[in-house]
Parts: structure tokens; C-alpha cells; sequence
């Protein structure tokens, strides 16, 4: 499943964060700032390496200025919403358990793809086909 790296102002309080989008570019928030350090934009299939770009990102846009800056990792389930802000710590060990522990289908267990399935119901049950989410009901 890939993770991409963009800056953000959230709404409603305008509060700075590097945000880590679960499920690449189609799952970040619609207001991402323009491209302006490496990495933003960028789509990575590791946790890992998106968390520490994410983590480098912060720290020189909190060197140009930016105090405030923290970051946030989240999916949107291709709506718009805050991420909740953690430390760099926490986005790390994050990092490293959805690398070790990635989510699996809801019904036969198997990994989750890039393109996976929401039960209408219930947003938080997820398939990794079409068949499952249909054999489910």
C-alpha cells in the first residue's frame, strides 16, 4: 500500500503539518502546499522511508520558519479531514509496525493492495477484492 508526503495547512485552525497518506496521492487532504522540499509528492511503498522523509520534511520547513510544524499521519478514504499530529517518535514506531503488521482483508486475511474495498456500512471493514467484499454480506 503506498504513502505519500505532503505539507498541509489543516482546516479549520490552519495548523501546519507533514502529512503521511495512507493509500498514496488520491488519499491526501485537497489543500497540500506546493512542492517545496525533496520528497513531497512523492508515493513510497515503505512506511518507513515515508516517515523519515516526512520527519525531514518538518524539521528544515520548522528550520525555514514554520515553529509550528508537526507531523500527522492518516488516511482521508478520499474525503478531507485532520490528521491527528504525533512526535517524531511515534511516526517512527508507526512506521515500523505497519511494516512488520500490515492490514490485512477483513474476511480472507491476505494483505491489502493499493486498491482495496470499504464495506458501505461500516467504512473502517476493508477487502482486497471486489469478490470479498461481496462474499462478505
Amino acid at each position: 500500500m503506498p504513502f505519500t508526503v505532503t505539507r498541509q495547512l489543516q482546516w479549520p485552525e490552519g495548523t501546519p503539518v507533514v502529512e503521511v497518506s495512507v493509500g498514496g496521492l488520491d488519499y491526501t487532504n485537497p489543500d497540500a502546499l506546493v512542492e517545496r522540499y525533496d520528497g513531497e509528492f512523492q508515493t513510497y511503498d515503505d512506511p518507513r522511508e515515508a516517515a523519515a522523509v516526512a520527519i525531514a520534511i518538518c524539521k528544515a520547513w520548522r528550520k525555514d520558519g514554520e515553529k509550528r510544524a508537526r507531523i500527522g499521519i492518516g488516511a482521508t478514504g478520499g474525503m478531507t479531514m485532520p490528521f491527528d499530529p504525533c512526535t517524531f517518535r511515534e511516526a517512527m514506531a508507526w512506521a515500523k509496525k505497519r511494516y512488520l503488521d500490515p492490514p490485512k482483508c477483513d474476511r480472507c486475511r491476505d494483505t491489502l493492495r493499493e486498491q482495496y474495498y470499504f464495506d458501505p456500512d461500516d467504512p473502517d471493514v476493508k477487502f482486497c477484492s471486489e469478490f470479498c467484499a461481496e462474499k462478505s454480506r
